[in-house]
């Protein structure tokens, strides 16, 4: 083998493994914010508030509750996307070993 085909091979190794690293930090950045969905640990009975009873900040029930609704979607997806990401960065560097 020539030392030019080497130096690329090594080269392409260096590529994947780096890309893979960097995935793998994405990823574990994202699970880091919106971590995997967890279990509501809390305790105590709410007072329960008509749709349209005004809340201190303005909004009425109804459109907390709406943002509320949206917001289990969104840390479910994130959460995924960042293991997918981590998962990926694994495979990229396993395949630049045996590249």
């Amino acid at each position: 083998m020539a030392a030019a085909e080497l130096a690329q091979i090594v080269t392409q190794a260096q590529k994947l493994n780096s890309s893979g690293l960097v995935l793998g930090m994405a990823g574990v950045a994202i699970i880091f914010r919106y971590g995997p969905p967890q279990p509501s640990l809390e305790e105590g009975v709410g007072l329960g508030l008509e749709e349209k009873t005004p809340l201190p900040d303005g909004r009425t029930v109804a459109e907390h509750n709406a943002d509320v609704a949206r917001l289990p979607r969104l840390y479910s997806r994130w959460s995924k996307t960042g293991l997918t990401l981590i998962f990926v960065g694994f495979a990229l560097q396993l395949w630049a070993v045996w590249v």
